[in-house]
């Protein structure tokens, strides 16, 4: 089924640098900070984190986004369509474990860690919705190693265009389908990813860290942490906002041409890991957690 959305791709200005049905094959960033360390990591005296993410309270009820077009005399009015809430929570009923929360580690020392292992990073445009493609994982997070490149593309043959947020700002047009760009993400923290081209409900993030003690929960909200050296760590257990804050307007047409969630929940604790030594570490996350942000 196709949707007509608003075509703002040569409108706005921020893309006027990188030209109008132009294509770009790739765009970089600064180069990745200096030279990293000798590895003082010690698999011998490692240790693990285990732990869950549960849901307190009701289910919670996350209407979709109901999409509107523009009327015009040319354009007669088209039947709305709904997408879903991209930071809905994702809670199995039976363990009211929740799917997919971020949990990392705070106040590690980079030169004790053990490697990277995290597979590199695809952002995709595709159905109207952002994907982050990881390894074998397709999803909406994404776990990037501080100075790595992303690679981003657009999979639809429709004007997209990408903006990002938090530890990183850009935006990048994707005037034609399947001609990626890359970009290196120097600063840690979370980037928010979203449409600069009028699709105001499509969001994913990545998570740039230093350090690889970066996880997400699986669909029983379980996580592990594993070959942690021994220390005083905070440990954070993240989820996006389902919870819309505000909302731009197009001034002629009256679309909804951007949206912003409330800020993440965040739950942090402190956890010591001692050599060899095994720590279980539960959470536990609602509505109310998320109303009050």
């Amino acid at each position: 089924m196709k949707h007509w959305m608003l075509p703002l791709a040569c409108a706005w200005p921020i893309l006027a640098a990188h030209g109008c049905g132009e294509a770009h094959t790739s765009q970089v960033a600064d180069p990745r900070p200096s030279a990293t360390p000798p590895s003082l990591f010690n698999s011998a005296t490692a240790g693990v984190i285990r732990g869950n993410v549960a849901w307190s309270g009701e289910l919670p009820l996350v209407p979709p986004f109901e999409i509107r077009s523009l009327v015009t005399p040319p354009n007669p009015p088209k039947a709305r369509v709904h997408y879903h809430n991209p930071n809905a929570p994702v809670i199995d009923v039976e363990s009211r474990g929740v799917a997919g929360a971020v949990i990392f580690l705070r106040k590690v020392d980079p030169s004790r860690a053990r490697p990277w292992d995290h597979p590199p990073v695809s952002v995709e445009h595709a159905d109207r919705r952002l994907y982050v493609v990881q390894g074998d994982n397709k999803t909406n997070v994404g776990i990037v190693h501080q100075g790595d490149k992303i690679s981003m593309v657009s999979r639809e043959k429709i004007y997209n265009s990408l903006h990002a947020d938090g530890a990183a700002f850009f935006t990048f047009p994707f005037p034609d389908a399947d001609k990626p760009l890359t970009r290196a993400l120097t600063n840690p923290g979370f980037v928010e990813l979203s449409s600069a081209a009028g699709f105001y409900w499509m969001r994913a993030y990545l998570f740039v860290s230093e350090h690889p003690y970066v996880t997400r929960t699986d669909a029983k909200g379980n996580f592990e942490l594993a070959q942690v050296p021994p220390g005083k760590y905070q440990i954070v257990c993240w989820l996006p906002n389902w919870n819309k804050k505000s909302q731009d307007r197009d001034p002629e047409s009256s679309l909804v041409t951007r949206m912003f969630f409330q800020s993440p929940l965040e739950v942090e604790r402190d956890v010591v890991v001692d050599a060899n030594g095994e720590v279980r570490m539960d959470f536990v996350v609602s509505s109310e957690l998320a109303a009050k942000r």
